[in-house]
């Protein structure tokens, strides 16, 4: 679902001219028991945004822990509200990314890169700026670059992906909408880092199974269920991202329209019946990202959007 951001970077959630490109699988996890035998595939369908709905769902999930065989690379991500707490001080290469909510909204944690010589207070600055967005993004390396990130994390989750990450000075930001229909990024919600030094030789983390991003559905291993660390292919033509969802009282559809509805009306996604569990972000064609995650007993669903990198 669309959020305004200077970086034209795709959120894990996206609408195209007011249409939603999802494939939907839904797998109830009551007592941590995935439906299905050996794994899930969904298809994608189509829907049209509407509004939201109730309030989202109280979490029981555990902290995501760091594979122990994914090398010291990390770069570790609080979002409270609304401001970043960021360590580390990770190499260009595969780099283990902790995101953690501590706060009661839901946020993300974009990173879009710099230009040379470029600096967070000059970012500040444009978006406080007549021309906003347009300004900031003229400070960036490149506008349409979109960097695999973790997803969007409802309040009191944490979720782990370990991906590639090129050298240079990055902004973390999260233009999610708030209470009052202001960015987060408004409220003070962007920070940076820097990923430098030699390439880093951290290894890929050892995987439980492999979940499959295709251009009409989504494989999940039938393990999903019991949490881990799994990695997330993107075997299609387009960019593709993966996002876990809580459920209450309305199915995944129902959850998706309600989060794209408020993203249309700039609504906080935290009146909709549920709340999102973290995932990957984009990842472009080919591409490979680890995810580790860890779900409480409940009914959870998941999804994949689709783009061909134009404005959404």
């Amino acid at each position: 679902m669309h959020a305004h951001r200077f970086p034209r970077t795709l959120t894990s959630l996206r609408t195209a001219t007011g249409v939603v490109a999802l494939a939907l699988a839904l797998v109830g996890l009551a007592g941590l028991t995935a439906c299905g035998s050996s794994s899930s595939t969904a298809k994608t369908g189509a829907t049209s945004p509407v509004g939201s709905g109730g309030p989202a769902a109280a979490d029981s999930t555990p902290a995501a822990s760091t594979s122990a065989d994914a090398g010291a690379n990390e770069l570790k991500v609080e979002a409270q509200d609304y401001a970043y707490v960021i360590t580390g001080s990770p190499h260009p290469g595969l780099v283990t990314m902790t995101f953690t909510n501590t706060g009661k909204y839901a946020h993300e944690m974009s990173l879009s890169k710099l230009k040379a010589g470029k600096t967070l207070a000059e970012v500040k600055a444009a978006l406080q700026s007549p021309d906003g967005e347009q300004a900031a993004q003229a400070l960036l390396d490149n506008p349409d670059a979109e960097y695999t990130t973790p997803s969007i994390v409802g309040p009191q989750r944490s979720v782990q992906v370990a991906a590639q990450l090129p050298a240079g000075h990055y902004v973390v930001t999260c233009f999610l909408p708030g209470p009052d229909g202001m960015p987060h990024v408004a409220m003070g919600m962007l920070g940076e880092v820097t990923v430098a030094g030699d390439a880093s030789t951290a290894a890929a983390p050892s995987a439980d199974g492999t979940i499959e991003l295709t251009d009409s559905g989504i494989t999940v291993p039938a393990t999903f269920a019991a949490g881990g660390t799994f990695a997330v292919r993107n075997g299609g033509t387009k960019p593709h991202d993966f996002s876990v969802a809580q459920l209450t009282d309305q199915p995944l559809g129902a959850y998706f329209q309600c989060v794209a509805g408020s993203f249309g009306k700039n609504t906080p996604i935290d009146e909709c019946p549920g709340t999102l569990a973290g995932g990957v972000g984009t990842l472009e064609p080919g591409g490979t990202a680890y995810l580790t995650i860890h779900l409480g007993k409940g009914s959870y669903g998941y999804v994949s959007t689709q783009g061909d990198g134009a404005d959404f």
